[in-house]
């Protein structure tokens, strides 16, 4: 069964109040599409924007693997996962996976 990979690295001042991801959504052995958001934590609408563009970015990579893809909120909730599971990682990369 295929997956939808996530790798989620978190870049610039870990000790800021504006977060910075960069992400990376692939499909097997499909390129990967990278996207970076950037977001300030007491803003939801800010952390709304940046899902809404995880979810593009993933819907890219799963229709270019030729797939069907799980609802718009099963992608924003496995991009805020991933992201959140970065999160302290001081940018060591987080991979998570989703099954399609």
């Amino acid at each position: 069964m295929p997956e939808l990979s996530c790798t989620v690295r978190r870049v610039g001042d870990y000790e800021s109040r504006t977060e910075e991801y960069e992400l990376r959504f692939a499909v097997g052995d499909t390129a990967p599409h990278g996207l970076r958001i950037r977001y300030q934590a007491a803003r939801a609408y800010e952390i709304n924007a940046a899902l809404d563009a995880a979810v593009e970015t993933a819907r890219a990579a799963i229709s270019e693997a030729d797939l069907e893809g799980p609802t718009d909120e099963a992608l924003s909730k496995f991009a805020w996962r991933a992201i959140q599971s970065a999160k302290y990682e001081e940018g060591a990369p987080r991979t998570s996976r989703l099954q399609l």
